[in-house]
């Protein structure tokens, strides 16, 4: 089984992490641990997720981050297969997915962020596209559960 390494993300927030617990809920059909305040799971398959905290330094609201992370990635040389608006509580999110290829296969490499005051979430998952395409809703699922404990 070939290893996905999550790139960096989200230009400065990646030097500035945060010592909140990630509340969130499993997907379906992923094994979980939780770990200095970050949250990971892994599918049976191989596809991974995590959530954690970072700063929201300098203080912005999402749409300011969603710009930012767009195009931090897009000049990583990543193409962007799709940008989808969901709801945390009372909260925006917003995900991108990823396509990156790696090696013959074709990987999905999806970048979530939901702004909650002082904090934001971020959540990453990638998995080879068929993969990731199973577990997609249970993702998306997964990301409406992000809550600031």
């Amino acid at each position: 089984m070939k290893k996905v390494y999550y790139p960096g993300v989200i230009l400065y927030l990646i030097l500035i992490t945060a010592c909140s617990m990630v509340d969130v809920e499993k997907p379906e059909g992923f094994a979980e641990a939780r770990s200095g305040g970050m949250y990971h799971a892994v599918s049976p398959e191989g596809v991974r997720y995590r959530v954690r905290y970072v700063k929201n330094y300098p203080v912005k609201e999402i749409d300011f981050w969603q710009k930012a992370l767009k195009i931090h990635l897009e000049k990583e040389g990543y193409d962007l297969v799709s940008e989808q608006v969901y709801q945390t509580g009372d909260k925006k999110g917003v995900f991108f997915e990823w396509g990156a290829p790696y090696g013959h296969e074709n990987y999905i490499y999806m970048t979530a962020i939901a702004v909650f005051g002082k904090k934001i979430a971020i959540a990453e998952a990638a998995g080879e596209y068929s993969l990731f395409h199973k577990y997609k809703e249970a993702i998306i699922s997964s990301l409406q559960t992000i809550r600031l404990r």
